[in-house]
C-alpha cells in the first residue's frame, strides 16, 4: 500500500508549526516530508509525532559537502527516508559512480532508504545519464519529480515513444514519487490549467512506479512562489490555490490505491513488502554509533 506525504514547504512559512502539520494530518496525509539543512541543526518536530505524522526528509547535496551529516539529521530526526538532488553534473561518470556509492553506503549504514531524486541542473539532468546510472548501479532507487524532465524537454501529450518509454523505465525504479503536474513549459502549473491529456500521461507514469514499488512513497510537493514554482498573474496574485491542488493530487492516489487493491483481490494476489528484493540492502539495525529510532 503506498504511503502519502505532504511537503512542508506547501503551506505557508508564516503559519505556525503545529498548524501547519495539524492541517497535513487532517487532510489525511500519512506524513510530511521535511527540508534537511546539511550541516546545521534541525528544529524540534516532536509535533509530527503528536500529530500522528510520520517524517521523511529531502535535501540539496553540492558537490563540496560530505553527505553523512543528512543521514546524521534524518536518523536522530526519526526520518523513515531521505531524497536528495544532488550536485554533479559536468562530473565525469567516475565521479558521479563515486557518490552515488557514497550515498548507498551511508543509507545501509544508517539503515535509511534513500532516493536520488530527478532534478534538473543536479546530476540526473540528463535522462540518458540518469538512465547509465541506474544500470551500473542496481541497487540505487529514485525520487521520481518528472515534472523536471517535461519541463526539460518541453513533452506535451501525446509524449514521444522513445520519451515515454526512457520515463517509465525510470518509473520502475522509484522508491518515491514527487506528485505534480505541468504542461511541458513550467515545473509547476495550476491543475485544472493542465491539459487531460497531459494528466493521463503523468497518471499512467505514476502508475508504472505504483506497480513496480506497491508500498511507494508518494509526496505531494506543490511550491510557493517564492520558490519561483506556483504562477502569478500581472497583479502579483497566485493563479490557482496550490493546497487545493495539494488535495485533488491526494484524491488521485486514493482512487489509484482502491484500484490497484480491488485488482490484487481480483487476482487473488498480496503485494509485496517493502522494497522489491532486487533492491533491497541487508543494514544494521542503527547508524554507527546511535541508539535505534
Amino acid at each position: 500500500m503506498p504511503r502519502l506525504h505532504c511537503s512542508l514547504l506547501t503551506l505557508p512559512a508564516d503559519l505556525p508549526l503545529t498548524e501547519r502539520l495539524t492541517r497535513i494530518a487532517q487532510a489525511g496525509f500519512d506524513g510530511v516530508q521535511i527540508p534537511l539543512p546539511v550541516a546545521s541543526g534541525l528544529p524540534d518536530f516532536s509535533a509530527a509525532a503528536e500529530a500522528g505524522l510520520t517524517l521523511s526528509g529531502c535535501a540539496h547535496l553540492p558537490e563540496d559537502l560530505p553527505a553523512e551529516p543528512l543521514f546524521e539529521h534524518a536518523a536522530a530526526a526519526g526520518m523513515m527516508s531521505l531524497n536528495a538532488q544532488v550536485d554533479g553534473y559536468w562530473r565525469d561518470d567516475s565521479w558521479q559512480d563515486a557518490r552515488i556509492r557514497e550515498l548507498l553506503t551511508l543509507s545501509e549504514m544508517y539503515a535509511l532508504p534513500f532516493f536520488l531524486e530527478t532534478h534538473r541542473h543536479r546530476l540526473t539532468q540528463d535522462l540518458r545519464r540518469t538512465l547509465g546510472l541506474l544500470d551500473r548501479h542496481p541497487d540505487l532507487l529514485l525520487c521520481g519529480d518528472f515534472s523536471h524532465y517535461t519541463v526539460m524537454a518541453e513533452l506535451r501529450a501525446p509524449w514521444p515513444p522513445d520519451w515515454a518509454e526512457a520515463l517509465h523505465t525510470l518509473a520502475r525504479r522509484c522508491g518515491e514519487l514527487h506528485l505534480r503536474l505541468n504542461n511541458g513549459q513550467n515545473v509547476q502549473d495550476p491543475v485544472p490549467a493542465v491539459d487531460p491529456a497531459q494528466r493521463a500521461e503523468f497518471h499512467a507514469l505514476w502508475s508504472t512506479a505504483l506497480d513496480s514499488t506497491p508500498d511507494l512513497l508518494l509526496t505531494t510537493e506543490l511550491l510557493p512562489a517564492t520558490f519561483g514554482y506556483d504562477q502569478l498573474d500581472l497583479d502579483g496574485a497566485p493563479i490557482g490555490d496550490i493546497w487545493t491542488d495539494t488535495l485533488g493530487l491526494t484524491a488521485w492516489a486514493a482512487r489509484t490505491e482502491a484500484v490497484t487493491d480491488r485488482t490484487r483481490r481480483d487476482a487473488g494476489t498480496r503485494p509485496p513488502s517493502g522494497l522489491r528484493p532486487d533492491a533491497r540492502r541487508q543494514a544494521p539495525a542503527h547508524g554507527p554509533g546511535r541508539a535505534p529510532h
